[in-house]
């Protein structure tokens, strides 16, 4: 196995980030024992905490970069502050224009904007997984449970 040369980089901000959903996930689970340990009430809130938890332990060794010439690494740009604040502002619309315009155009317009901003050029690509994405979404909510959000086309 080959040795890692170079200093260890610590993302901070990552591990932050991580640390504060780990902290949600386990007070919420812990919230929801509390109320009731009944197989009913834990159904889907202990088998997701679990898996959050697990997603959230398998992102942790990517906050830890080896790196040869730490002066080399790339710096957040001002462009990648804007992408975060504009990705912020589709997420409040979208929270915003659920009951408005209904939760699968608000679903499917936040995903083509956040595709876009994340990287996604290929139109047809982002429009289909979009769709797809959509569908598939309020199929498994209403499969599960029952939304009070009204619906334009699906």
């Amino acid at each position: 196995m080959a040795q890692k040369s170079g200093r260890l980089v610590v993302l901070w901000g990552h591990l932050a980030l991580l640390a504060v959903i780990a902290a949600v996930i386990i007070a919420y689970w812990i919230d929801t024992r509390a109320a009731s340990t009944r197989t009913v009430n834990l159904l889907l809130v202990q088998p997701a905490s679990i898996f959050g938890l697990v997603l959230v332990l398998c992102i942790v060794p990517q906050c830890f970069r080896h790196v040869e010439h730490p002066e080399a690494t790339s710096k957040e740009t001002l462009g990648d502050l804007g992408k975060v604040f504009a990705l912020m502002a589709a997420f409040i619309a979208f929270a915003l224009s659920m009951e408005t315009v209904g939760f699968d155009v608000a679903t499917f317009a936040f995903m083509v904007v956040g595709l876009f901003l994340c990287g996604e050029r290929n139109w047809l690509l982002n429009l289909g997984f979009s769709a797809a994405f959509t569908a598939a979404l309020i199929w498994g909510y209403g499969a599960i449970i029952p939304f009070p959000f009204p619906l334009t086309l699906l």
